[in-house]
């Protein structure tokens, strides 16, 4: 499966599952089944199959040579996760999903922003106040591009039953992935599930006990938001690093967030 990156001369390989760059394999992490135990819709279900079943792969990090200084100085950092489709159980596949850390000196947390490469992709974030859960989700295609606001939790899951999901996405590069809150709450508040008659849903996550939970989808950004023509793959922004600023000082770019969560 070959991926156009801008002439990264990118590929991943989905039988061995692994990823080239340059032609060459490029070091990544798994998450097992094991490390999704606590977040799943069956929880009982990770009791019955090998802790060790591969679910999906993260390689962070990437970029071109010529690259590597302007990234580094700008505090970005572009990685690439793939997560092949299966169920755990009535669940789609999905990210673990995580919370991120607060920007120093601010009360404000960093964002996060991706890109889909090749399949779909179901992007959910949350945030909860008190008893009050405030779940969006967003339905993407090949191309679109998400924003993950500051002070949202989210998860990605690959709605998919036959296609692999590649996305790629921008961060701050010295972020601190925050698990408690989803691990606390045995995820988001809503899983994304398969009924035995073949009919794909959301449902509530009954830890949500005593909580009033709402469920908006919401569509992917406008690529000019961030400076791009449609379809155009966002790692051009490497170029443009200053248009990347909102990821690493997100309290100063309010009216950017306020329009990613515009809703369809």
């Amino acid at each position: 499966m070959s991926i156009d990156l801008s002439g990264m001369n990118l590929c991943y390989d989905s039988v061995l599952k692994k990823l080239f760059f340059n032609g060459k394999p490029f070091r990544g992490s798994i998450r097992f089944l094991d490390d999704m135990k606590d977040v799943i819709y069956d929880r009982e279900l990770s009791g019955g199959q090998s802790p060790e079943r591969e679910l999906y792969y993260m390689f962070r990090d990437i970029c071109k040579v010529k690259d590597r200084e302007t990234l580094k100085e700008n505090d970005l950092r572009y990685d690439i996760t793939v997560i092949p489709p299966c169920f755990i159980g009535e669940e789609f596949v999905k990210t673990q999903g995580h919370a991120h850390s607060l920007v120093p000196e601010t009360d404000v947390t960093y964002p996060e922003m991706y890109q889909i490469l090749d399949g779909k992709a179901i992007y959910m974030f949350e945030k909860r106040e008190g008893e009050q859960i405030q779940t969006y989700y967003i339905c993407g295609n090949k191309g679109d591009i998400v924003i993950v606001p500051p002070d949202y939790s989210h998860v990605t899951v690959n709605p998919s039953v036959d296609e692999t999901l590649i996305m790629a996405n921008w961060v701050e590069r010295n972020f601190k992935s925050v698990y408690g809150p989803i691990l606390e709450s045995c995820g988001l508040g809503f899983y994304y599930v398969r009924e035995g008659d073949g009919k794909d849903l959301f449902i509530e996550n009954p830890s949500n006990k005593g909580c009033s939970s709402e469920l908006q989808e919401l569509k992917p950004i406008n690529p000019g938001l961030i400076g791009l023509e449609e379809c155009e793959s966002m790692y051009h922004l490497a170029e443009r690093p200053e248009l990347l600023e909102f990821l690493v000082k997100p309290q100063n770019h309010g009216k950017m967030f306020m329009e990613a969560l515009k809703s369809v």
